[in-house]
């Protein structure tokens, strides 16, 4: 038995046997059965009752030695918990805890999931927490509000650029590829028919080929105006093939802008 499996062993067999525990629930990477390498972490939900707090981790002890471990706020629904934690021999577990009565009013959240402990025949609810078939696609509004955001942020890069602040320049950047680069990269996967991933993994593996390679100019570092030059470049694109209206005019005049700011540095 690999060490994955040695722990996740252990954690049911803690799960069986406390009585908050309902139902353990896999999710991620190894329940879609993609992607699936030795670093692979494990995503477990439990679905509890009662008023412990596992988010505590005082219970770890009982799974084997903990090098570390963080409680963190759950964002699906207000109040949830979770508990990232890596093991001894470099295991790592993403647990979130669940409360029963979300079966109740059940949301879309699950891409795929696997039962691994249901004491009450619980799982029968899961299904209903499955997302659709197809993730959403951008929206003409969404595309404009990414548009107009990058050239909000695309000036203060010009501005902080011209002063020399470095750090700031860079983490923003950071951001930028974030918040708006990678949202228009996905949308090129969904017009070449693939369905892309969460925060951009596997991009490079379902791009065409040419935005692949300009994908990997820009994680190699690109200057303002070159990135410039790229966002529009996929915003041409996705306007031309969604049909979407854009305000040419106006972000000519933004870019000019900018760069006249960048260039005067």
């Amino acid at each position: 038995m690999g060490k994955r499996e040695d722990v996740l062993q252990r954690i049911l067999d803690f799960a069986t046997r406390n009585e908050e525990i309902e139902m353990v629930v896999l999710e991620g990477s190894l329940a879609k059965e993609r992607y699936v390498d030795a670093l692979s972490d494990l995503d477990l939900n439990f679905w509890i009752k009662g008023e412990q707090d596992f988010s505590a981790g005082d219970w770890l002890a009982e799974i084997g030695e903990v090098l570390v471990a963080v409680p963190l706020d759950f964002p699906v629904r207000e109040g949830m918990r979770s508990l990232i934690v890596i093991f001894e021999g470099g295991v790592k577990v993403d647990f979130s805890f669940w409360p029963l009565s979300f079966l109740e009013t059940p949301f879309p959240y699950y891409e795929a999931y696997r039962v691994l402990l249901d004491k009450i025949d619980y799982a029968n609810n899961l299904d209903e927490f499955l997302l659709p078939k197809s993730a959403s696609k951008l929206t003409q509004a969404r595309f404009l509000e990414i548009i107009d955001q990058f050239y909000l942020d695309a000036h203060y890069l010009a501005k902080f650029t011209r002063r020399g602040e470095r750090f700031f320049v860079a983490n923003l950047e950071a951001e930028v590829r974030e918040n708006y680069f990678l949202p228009l990269f996905e949308e090129i996967v969904w017009l070449s028919g693939k369905t892309p991933m969460f925060l951009g993994r596997h991009l490079a593996e379902m791009l065409p080929v040419e935005w692949k390679g300009r994908m990997e100019q820009l994680l190699d570092g690109l200057e303002l105006p070159e990135q410039l030059e790229l966002f529009q470049a996929l915003t041409d694109e996705i306007a031309d093939k969604r049909g979407f209206q854009v305000q040419f005019e106006r972000i000519q005049k933004l870019k000019q802008l900018i760069l006249v700011i960048y260039q005067n540095r």
